[in-house]
């Protein structure tokens, strides 16, 4: 391997951005959104920067003199070359109309810098003999993938520069009139207001016994949630095909019964009303994914793959998470196995800055029980999934328990009571279930 091989670098672009930061606000605001300190290759360069961002957010102006007083104040001002390179800076810019391309190549040097320093630890990962081939190529992926979003996952940040971005959410927020909802909308007026949305970075689990209709409500989230925007969704169905989900779509978006539609027994209007819902489910941004036996790290790489594509990720929806494997050769047990799946759903719904929805059995338990209402304690094979989660919700229908032929053929009031809300209040909504379209509605809406 050589050691020896040349770093990118791009001194100009550096200095320009810097300059143009010290002569117009707006410069230096753009140049703050894109850039970090340590996308500056020249140490004197990322010194500089640096201190730029900690006077933005101290809301000091950036401007030449205050600059080198403020670099003087922290003892540094010799060390980034004195005022001389101050000036330079500051005289080396005329126009700062072209920040954004300044912005853009020290931004691309800077990924082709991390992009060399990950291959080289991925050479050492590959001369390893203790680590086997998936752990490896697990890691390799990762140290690409934070290459490619320019985190750095081990750089600890004061809470002086999280504020102002924070401060700003804030902002945005009180100026939405009438929208109370800061997460994914999921299509269920009394849901959200529980969870305010499905909020960026949460687990979020359904739980419930056998044919309650948690994959039904799941999919109803993925297709009728989301709002006005149409940013894509990812459903993992590791239990049905891919074909069976779009049935099921289209007989929820159609109203044309499910069980009809499977056997061909639709009538002409029907066939056009199926025909409209084709051509509206096409226009939702739904990508699937129906791989059997997934294991955690062939779906966090998918995932990883697919927002390196497509960049803006809204939601992932996991059908269901005890039929995923941990991809371990593990001796403890499959409870163990689930905690290290429950793990990994919570770390993707992080690093994929999106809610993820994921599907989980709920033990026997509950059958056994004369109330037989689910608890958090009937979550099957471990405990780690309450641990990990944001919300739990635990779906149950009366109706599924008394059955007959009279109430086969009605619509079913179903219980979804929020167990476990880390950003809200807990309790009990109430949905309207239409079993023959697989479709779920506000409770009173139809």
């Amino acid at each position: 391997m050589n050691n020896n091989m040349p770093s990118p670098a791009n001194s100009d672009a550096e200095q320009a951005v810097l300059g143009c930061c010290m002569l117009s606000q707006e410069a230096l605001e753009i140049a703050i959104e894109k850039l970090r300190p340590d996308d500056f290759s020249n140490n004197s360069n990322r010194i500089i920067f640096d201190v730029f961002t900690q006077m933005y957010s101290a809301g000091i102006p950036v401007e030449y003199i205050t600059v080198a007083e403020e670099l003087k104040r922290r003892d540094v001002l010799d060390r980034v070359g004195g005022n001389s390179y101050i000036d330079t800076l500051a005289m080396g810019v005329q126009f700062t109309a072209n920040i954004a391309h300044y912005t853009d190549i020290v931004k691309e040097t800077s990924i082709r810098q991390k992009i060399l320093t990950a291959g080289q630890r991925i050479s050492r990962l590959a001369l390893d003999q203790e680590k086997d081939i998936p752990a490896i190529l697990e890691e390799a992926e990762k140290l690409l993938f934070e290459a490619g979003q320019n985190k750095s996952s081990d750089e600890f940040r004061h809470v002086k520069e999280i504020i102002p971005q924070v401060y700003r959410n804030i902002e945005a927020r009180t100026q939405q009139t009438g929208k109370r909802l800061t997460g994914y909308p999921t299509g269920f007026t009394d849901l959200d207001e529980f969870t305010g949305g499905l909020q960026r970075g949460s687990l979020n689990i359904i739980a419930a016994r056998p044919s309650m209709g948690k994959t039904a409500l799941a999919m109803n989230i993925a297709q009728f949630g989301g709002g006005d925007a149409n940013s894509p969704v990812l459903i993992f169905s590791l239990e049905m095909p891919k074909e069976q989900i779009v049935q099921r779509m289209l007989s929820a978006e159609s109203g044309v019964d499910l069980s009809r539609l499977l056997r061909g027994l639709i009538d002409t209007g029907e066939f056009e009303n199926v025909l409209d819902a084709s051509n509206l489910l096409a226009q939702r941004n739904i990508y699937i994914n129906d791989t059997t036996a997934l294991s955690a790290m062939e779906f966090m790489g998918r995932c990883r793959r697919f927002k390196n594509r497509h960049q803006d990720l809204a939601l992932i929806v996991v059908d269901y998470m005890q039929l995923m494997s941990s991809g371990e050769k593990r001796t403890e047990g499959r409870q163990q196995e689930v905690s290290d799946i429950s793990r990994m759903l919570k770390a993707t719904a992080r690093e994929m800055d999106c809610p993820v929805v994921a599907l989980s059995q709920l033990s026997r338990e509950a059958e056994k029980r004369t109330d037989k209402q689910p608890q958090l304690s009937d979550l099957r094979d471990s405990g780690a999934i309450e641990q990990d989660a944001d919300t739990v919700m635990l779906m149950f229908r009366e109706d599924y328990y008394s059955k007959n032929e009279t109430n086969d053929l009605t619509d079913s009031a179903a219980e979804i009571r929020v167990a476990k809300n880390r950003n809200g209040s807990t309790g009990v909504l109430k949905l309207t279930f239409k079993r023959e379209i697989t479709r779920f509605y506000n409770f009173g809406e139809i």
